[in-house]
């Protein structure tokens, strides 16, 4: 089956979404400041879409060898921003975890305890790449981290989901024996 590359629209899954208020224009700077980052225009754009939620393109090869899967994004969540869900809890969460990224640089787009899926401000200020990190089960290096786009821009264009199954397309290959 072919897969289907996330092109700019139908994003956010209707299955389940957040109870995070509609992001505003104010929210998104509170954040900004809140992160001390620039976050990037395609992602805001997804918020003002829906502020966070399960979203339709869950899947990203890297290199071709190995699935990533993001099966939700968070939003922004001004009432409760350090614990729990958001981008505002990137900083209790890198904490938590001992993720070994400087809370400053680092904002948690998904993650569940054992891999994360983070906006990277280590190298460039402005534009942050996307990176994965994923529990290595090791004492010495118990996280591993891999660049999977320079941009929040790339990352989206690699996303993908499977094909819709479609029942009229398949065709009856079975043989009949007399």
């Amino acid at each position: 089956m072919k897969k289907e590359y996330y092109q700019g629209k139908d994003f956010w899954s209707d299955q389940y979404s957040w109870d995070y208020e509609p992001v505003t224009d104010r929210m998104i700077e509170e954040a900004e400041r809140q992160l001390q980052v620039k976050l990037p225009l395609s992602y805001i754009n997804l918020l003002k879409e829906q502020n966070g939620g399960f979203v339709h393109y869950d899947r990203f090869d890297h290199d071709g060898d190995r699935l990533v899967w993001m099966d939700h994004m968070e939003g922004v969540d001004l009432e409760v921003p350090h614990h729990g869900n958001g981008i505002l809890a990137s900083k209790y969460w890198i904490k938590e975890c001992n993720l070994p990224v400087s809370p400053s640089t680092t904002v948690i787009l998904w993650g569940d305890y054992h891999h994360f899926i983070a906006l990277d401000y280590y190298k460039e200020a402005e534009i942050p790449s996307v990176v994965q990190f994923w529990e290595t089960w090791e004492a010495e290096e118990p996280w591993g981290k891999t660049h999977l786009a320079s941009t929040f821009d790339e990352f989206l264009s690699k996303l993908y989901r499977k094909p819709k199954f479609e029942p009229k397309k398949i065709k009856n290959k079975t043989k009949t024996t007399d």
